[in-house]
């Protein structure tokens, strides 16, 4: 299902300790080849969110802190993914489009020489690490 960037901009992702991620989150064509790993950076950071609450909390899961844990994943996925969905629907665009003279210009002018290294650029991503759980050998 094609779900607007606007939705995700406005729309809940998140009630209580139930989420959304992955293509669930940010469905996209395949231009950017974005979309297995936009689902692995939000295993990582959800796991990181949920994996810090519980080393907060003595090694116990808490019900309202896992529930803290998912609207800070949301919020860190956000902004990235809804800049992944408008940059993947716009490399599929410049691709699939008829040839006019102004579509030609939109496509190989605006597209291929100015937003191209931003589009691009915008699918490297650090999502950090996980946190370390002690052990007993430490």
């Amino acid at each position: 299902m094609f779900r607007q960037p606007w939705v995700l901009i406005r729309g809940h992702l998140s009630k209580g300790n139930v989420t959304v991620a992955g293509d669930a989150m940010h469905p996209m064509p395949p231009g950017l080849g974005q979309g297995g790993g936009s689902a692995l950076e939000d295993a990582v950071i959800l796991g990181r969110h949920i994996g810090n609450s519980f080393l907060q909390n003595g090694g116990r899961i808490m019900p309202a802190e896992v529930s803290r844990a998912i609207e800070g994943y949301v919020k860190e996925r956000r902004w990235h993914v809804i800049g992944l969905i408008m940059a993947s629907y716009l490399a599929a665009w410049a691709r699939q489009v008829r040839s006019g003279w102004l579509t030609k210009l939109i496509r190989d002018i605006i597209f291929y020489k100015l937003l191209h290294s931003f589009v691009f650029g915008s699918t490297y991503f650090d999502c950090g690490g996980l946190p370390r759980v002690p052990s007993k050998l430490d």
